[in-house]
């Protein structure tokens, strides 16, 4: 019903609008109220004393004279940087690890540039002072004389043009009516034509037709993260360029009517948590709407449920996660997610986003406390940090709530994730599962990893997504990272799912938030079957249960037309130490362990372990981080048309404490024996498991 009615729009959209259907876009009915006068971001014109006295007396009076002291010492007298230059065809399928350097060179630059005009502009309204309006109008001035077809064209480096059109038009804005005409001719002349060509981009992208929640119309993840810059652009310009109304009405209408592409009302994002750090580029757009009094603002329920996601998904300290994560793999609460969660607790005055701000415990200072900021290819910048409190500085930061009052598990149907928790308001006591079985596939910044699970305990990695990204599309991350064999997951045969393929989607088929357990179930088999060597694939399933205590238990299954064999994958940080006579495996992290036992209904498992990638990685970014890690595989040793294997997994809080063992396993139901003598038995139905207790009797236990 649901993809009827998406077919329907689509074919209403091609008929309403002249342009094909590949860079169409409709223009909406009613726009919000615009401010009469100029400037229309940033800082309004009426805003100007209040303004300057909460930079100079104010709340933010330590962090403006910080930001002030280290820009005179770096910034002030800094010369303009030249233009970047060619690295050679930029496609991103033939970059080299040295185009790579080339590339990021080329967006420090521009950063740079831009940086150094806003920040400039910011502290002239805020101060007054010549020296430092001389400088935001030189580095406007510098960027109108570089090649507009050059290395900073949308079409050759698309992230340098980013990096310039996302805080020169604003920059623009502050100090419009202190350019000579000529200046102010020169400069709408570079903005017109970035700007039209960042559009065209845009729609040649289909970014006009993307769907909210959907892969119908295959959103690019670029042109999708542009959006906010283009229409605070055509906020910016909005009476010294016919085309920035345009703009402004195409983002309007983008956030909302079609955004997210990569997520919905639950608030997820199907990328994975590294890319949902561009909801912060994002929130910049709402910011906006803020500023000028447009009801829309932070409104619709994706943003009032996104501030979740970490939440419930991200660890206060860097560790892996799904999707493409920084270079060294991992990612934590930053400087920058910490700064937006704050700013979503003032904007929705949510304690319990209080709550988890103050989590944070990443090495890096709050931007207010940074003495030490560097323009580079970062963003936000530190002058947008002052910016965006100084919109919401009229709101107290609420009271922190207890977040373990919240529920400690959460399912998120629009991208096909879970999360479990034991202690979600005390990290350090927490044992956190992850589950993904995402309608999204491997598209995109997704990895083929559907029916995959994260397992952390009391502040450690044990079950870890393995590999790096050096950069995007290197080999190591190409043939590693992205692929299901480095997931803790199942290859089928030696086979996974197929990377980079929206067809290779799961789905989550159950889920139960219980006081006894929680329990999810996810069916990969359209993920598996995508890989043409896989075509005799009838189920991939599994199911996992996390018990109030932390015990972690999964079952999978696995259905093929004719006899195969399994791989049980597993990945750590430390060398894990196997027992084949009871099919045992032990996880040691700092002082805490792990241990799984694991069961195989038809066949014997055979243990292999090794600490080497299938794939390599690049030599030049060992020094950053990268440490070997350690890949588990647990193989049926029989072919078999079904393939059923149990895992048991006891968190261990303390050396040499024992862990649950496996009773009796068989088709639908598994019974446990745990370290406290308490046995149980769960029946796995359609329906979902049920536990049972069970007497105290003799058996075989392993």
């Amino acid at each position: 019903m649901m993809k009827t009615h998406l077919i329907a729009t689509l074919l209403l959209c091609c008929a309403l609008h002249p342009l094909s259907a590949t860079n169409q876009w409709i223009r909406p009915a009613d726009l919000p109220e615009v401010p009469p006068e100029p400037p229309r971001t940033w800082i309004l014109k009426d805003q100007q004393e209040r303004f300057a006295k909460y930079c100079l007396e104010g709340e933010d009076a330590r962090f403006f004279a910080n930001l002030k002291a280290d820009f005179d010492r770096q910034y002030l007298h800094v010369a303009f940087p030249a233009e970047p230059e060619s690295f050679g065809d930029s496609n991103p399928s033939t970059r080299t690890s040295d185009k790579i350097d080339a590339w990021r060179e080329a967006q420090d630059t521009c950063n740079l540039a831009a940086g150094v005009a806003s920040t400039a502009a910011i502290i002239w309204r805020a101060t007054g002072e010549q020296a430092y309006l001389d400088k935001a109008r030189e580095f406007l001035l510098g960027v109108t004389e570089w090649d507009l077809d050059g290395a900073t064209n949308i079409l050759y480096n698309d992230e340098t043009n980013f990096r310039l059109l996302r805080l020169l038009p604003e920059t623009y804005d502050q100090i419009r009516d202190e350019l000579t005409p000529e200046e102010r001719t020169r400069v709408l002349d570079m903005f017109r034509a970035r700007g039209n060509l960042t559009f065209q981009h845009m729609l040649d992208n289909r970014t006009g037709l993307v769907i909210r929640n959907s892969l119908l119309v295959e959103p690019s993840s670029h042109p999708v993260r542009f959006v906010p810059m283009l229409g605070l652009m055509g906020l910016a310009l909005w009476d010294d360029l016919p085309e920035a109304q345009d703009w402004f009405a195409f983002a309007y209408r983008f956030y909302r009517e079609q955004f997210p592409p990569w997520g919905g009302d639950d608030g997820g994002w199907a990328e994975g948590l590294a890319y949902w750090r561009g909801t912060i580029e994002h929130a910049s757009f709402q910011d906006g709407l803020w500023l000028i009094g447009a009801p829309e603002a932070y409104a619709n329920p994706f943003w009032k449920r996104t501030f979740y996601f970490p939440v419930y998904f991200l660890t206060p300290w860097a560790s892996t996660a799904y999707g493409d994560t920084p270079l060294a793999g991992k990612i934590g609460m930053e400087p920058g997610i910490r700064d937006i969660i704050v700013h979503a607790a003032k904007i929705y005055q949510d304690g319990y986003l209080s709550a988890y701000a103050a989590l944070y415990e990443d090495r890096h200072p709050f931007p207010e406390n940074d003495t030490e900021f560097k323009l580079w290819r970062k963003y936000p910048i530190p002058v947008e940090y002052l910016l965006r409190d100084f919109l919401v500085s009229d709101l107290p930061l609420p009271p922190a709530l207890d977040l373990d009052k919240l529920p400690g598990s959460t399912y998120l149907k629009d991208i096909g994730w879970v999360a479990m928790h034991t202690n979600l308001g005390s990290p350090k006591k927490d044992i956190f599962l992850q589950f993904k079985s995402s309608p999204y596939g491997s598209y995109s910044h997704s990895h083929a990893d559907q029916n995959s699970i994260i397992v952390s305990a009391y502040g450690e990695p044990f079950l870890i997504n393995s590999g790096y990204r050096e950069y995007h599309r290197s080999p190591h991350h190409q043939g590693h990272t992205r692929q299901t064999l480095s997931k803790n997951n199942l290859l089928i045969n030696g086979q996974g799912q197929p990377a980079q393929n929206k067809m290779a989607k799961g789905k989550i088929t159950g889920y139960q938030a219980t006081p006894d357990f929680t329990w999810a179930r996810g069916d990969a088999t359209a993920a598996y079957k995508a890989n043409p060597k896989l075509s005799k694939v009838r189920l991939a399933q599994r199911e996992v249960i996390m018990l109030p205590d932390g015990l972690i238990i999964s079952r999978d299954e696995v259905q093929l037309d004719e006899p195969g064999v399994v791989q049980w994958l597993l990945h750590s940080v430390n060398a894990p130490e196997t027992d084949a006579s009871t099919s045992t495996v032990t996880l040691h992290s700092g002082d805490k362990g792990m241990r799984v036992a694991l069961a195989s209904l038809d066949s014997p498992l055979s243990f292999s372990v090794s600490d080497t990638f299938t794939v390599p990685v690049d030599p030049k970014y060992l020094n950053k981080g990268y440490v070997p890690q350690y890949h588990l595989t647990a193989t049926t040793e029989t072919p078999a048309a079904r393939q059923v294997i149990y895992a048991v997994m006891t968190p261990l809080d303390a050396p040499g404490h024992p862990g649950a063992t496996i009773l009796d396993a068989a088709d639908d139901h598994l019974s446990v024996v745990c370290a406290d003598g308490e046995r149980f038995r769960l029946v796995f139905t359609q329906a979902g498991p049920e536990k049972l207790a069970m007497e105290p009797t003799s058996g075989k236990t392993n």
